[in-house]
């Protein structure tokens, strides 16, 4: 095995993987080429736009095989979360303290949004699996995978930046995928209206949700 084969590509790609990270903190808004004003009212772990970002939600496939359209975020609330079931660590952790988010905000009696994975590895999370994932953590959490080109489009739009780390081993489908750890936040408008940022926790999510839907004025 040829070591620097395998560290050359990876050390580009975790250094890509930086800048985009650095790019994508910076928020500018894909459609318009200028930078989102940001905002952060008490209580947010994350910044709020100003104004929210106007969204193209590409045609996708929710893991219960039904299409995934800009309809599935509108009329309410919708965090999205962009990951991949065979991520380690943060999408399991991420998922799970949603989980406890959305516990805790009953307990409150506190509007929680609707919850929303969007696959960054469509390419091995084929529709059921996706789908049993996601339902391991909520029955009503809503798994979305599909083209490879439309998630891209997606995640360009709302700022989240992935990419695939090659395989340290002969098997080239033993990869895995870096990815922003950030939720974002939809308005019932379908609109991107925040980013909370890592690291996430069930007080901090229910907060950050709070004062930003305190921040919005009604429609």
């Amino acid at each position: 095995m040829n070591i620097k084969k395998i560290a050359i590509p990876a050390v580009l790609s975790v250094v890509a993987l930086g800048l985009g990270f650095w790019v994508a903190g910076k928020l500018f808004d894909p459609g318009t080429g200028s930078r989102d004003q940001q905002v952060t009212p008490e209580g947010l772990q994350g910044y709020m736009l100003s104004p929210a970002r106007k969204i193209a939600v590409p045609t996708l496939v929710k893991g219960n095989g039904s299409s995934f359209t800009g309809n599935d975020v509108k009329g309410h609330w919708t965090a999205m979360f962009f990951g991949y079931t065979n991520c380690p660590d943060i999408c399991p952790t991420t998922m799970a303290v949603l989980v406890q988010a959305k516990k805790q905000a009953a307990t409150q009696g506190v509007e929680f949004p609707e919850v929303v994975f969007v696959s960054v590895d469509p390419e091995r999370d084929k529709v059921e699996m996706l789908g049993e994932y996601v339902g391991y953590f909520d029955k009503d959490f809503t798994g979305v995978t599909g083209d490879s080109k439309l998630i891209d489009a997606l995640a360009r739009q709302m700022s989240v930046v992935y990419m695939r780390v090659p395989s340290v081993t002969d098997d080239p489908d033993n990869y895995q995928v870096d990815h922003s750890a950030g939720i974002l936040l939809l308005n019932p408008e379908g609109k991107l209206t925040a980013f909370l940022t890592a690291p996430h926790t069930p007080t901090g999510i229910v907060d950050s949700i709070q004062a930003i839907i305190n921040h919005t004025p009604p429609a």
